[in-house]
């Protein structure tokens, strides 16, 4: 005949070890967790590293990070969606800054409205002074222009970035011909290439 489970040895023995070290679980929600090192839990943006150049979008393989420009207002919006996001640590890999995004020790993440379930990070955007498409963030060259150092009398966007930070120069008007002195505006790729094209040596 088998023994009724209460009166098992075994688990008479894990009872009494239990009475006397306590139980093997925690209480939570009750107290909170403490979480190992290396613990991959909610990612944050930080606004004073992140430039908002998109690389975490770019590499987030469930496309839990969105980006969206707003042509009107000129900025760079970039959301995280947590119900979206498989903490993967992509994001914080492939990061230029290595500090703009980082996976931080939060998990306790349910909520019942899933616009909470998101971070933003908003960046003003440099536009093309003569088609008004997207350049790219002002953080960003501003990021590249110091990282580069002096090479940056190389690429005329850059160094207009970096005049812009100092105040050295002020914009001309948006859509004017191209002349000889285009090569210090800031312009896309398709409207440098056209005054290039265009400019009369």
């Amino acid at each position: 005949m088998r023994v009724p489970g209460l009166f098992q040895f075994r688990i008479l023995r894990e009872a009494v070890r239990a009475l006397i070290f306590g139980p093997y679980t925690n209480r939570y929600p009750f107290t909170p967790t403490k979480v190992p090192p290396g613990f991959r839990g909610k990612p944050q943006f930080y606004e004073k590293d992140c430039v908002g150049c998109g690389a975490c979008s770019e590499v987030c393989p469930a496309r839990a990070i969105e980006i969206i420009d707003d042509l009107k207002a000129k900025t760079r919006t970039l959301v995280h969606h947590q119900d979206q996001c498989v903490y993967c640590q992509q994001c914080e890999k492939s990061c230029i800054t290595e500090k703009g995004i980082k996976l931080t020790a939060e998990y306790d993440l349910a909520t019942y409205d899933r616009f909470q379930a998101t971070t933003r990070s908003v960046k003003k955007l440099v536009i093309c002074e003569h088609c008004g498409g997207v350049l790219a963030p002002e953080d960003q060259l501003r990021f590249l222009a110091k990282k580069v150092g002096h090479l940056l009398y190389a690429n005329p966007t850059l160094l207009m970035a970096r005049g812009a930070e100092l105040k050295l120069y002020s914009s001309r008007p948006e859509n004017t011909p191209h002349q000889r002195g285009g090569h210090l505006r800031l312009l896309c790729p398709t409207c440098r290439r056209e005054m290039i094209v265009n400019e009369q040596w």
